[in-house]
């Protein structure tokens, strides 16, 4: 399930949480942990054009449009609990953020350079091999014991593609290197970070190889 790190970087106690997005269990395990923890901020594997966006979404719901892909996975992940959207480990952040009065920091591209960065990095037959595997994953019989493993299996067939994964790459270079900024200029005690569960591994590993970072 939910993974946690701690680490100290510059003087600066960081939490580092990896949980599933959809399932209700996770954002209840994050709000757990916030309460526990009491950050001065939050960093979160999302846009700050998200985060805002999250935040209107819960002063006022409106209906939200999700892809073929988002559907597919939460048909599979609603097997492992009550699965939601927005994602609870999104929602639960933006809405402890706001009732504590701390900051909360989005730390991936925003969508146009996403959207950049799509256009230059996935072609017309990487774009038809991954719409067709949308038929195949329907079909799919995913017999993971736990929604770790399910994540992680969903991951290897969905971005199987390597177009995919380097958009991938260059997301999570990209959110470790703004993560690095922020904490590197630190005016923070405590701080809290929330990532999707298949980028732990990768913030794990990076916040270990950090000057001054240690368990």
């Amino acid at each position: 399930m939910t993974s946690e790190s701690t680490y100290t970087i510059n003087g600066t106690r960081v939490t580092l949480f990896g949980g599933i997005k959809g399932l209700v269990s996770e954002g209840e395990a994050l709000r757990r942990g916030l309460i526990i923890n009491r950050p001065d901020v939050i960093l979160i594997t999302i846009s700050e054009e998200h985060v805002e966006g999250l935040s209107e979404f819960m002063k006022d719901p409106f209906e939200m449009i999700l892809s073929d892909y988002e559907i597919i996975y939460g048909v599979h992940l609603s097997v492992y609990g009550e699965v939601m959207t927005p994602p609870p480990i999104y929602t639960e952040s933006v809405r402890y953020a706001e009732d504590n009065g701390i900051e909360i920091i989005g730390l991936d591209m925003n969508e146009g350079e996403f959207s950049k960065l799509y256009s230059k990095k996935v072609g017309t037959f990487a774009l038809v091999r991954h719409s067709v595997r949308k038929r195949r994953l329907i079909k799919k019989e995913f017999k993971d014991r736990t929604p770790d493993e399910f994540v992680k299996s969903w991951e290897e067939r969905v971005n199987n593609i390597r177009a995919l994964r380097e958009v991938d790459r260059i997301r999570v270079e990209k959110m470790e290197n703004s993560l690095m900024e922020h904490l590197e200029g630190s005016r923070w005690k405590n701080a809290f970070v929330v990532v999707d569960f298949e980028f732990f591994d990768h913030f794990n590993a990076f916040l270990k190889a950090m000057p001054s970072g240690n368990e």
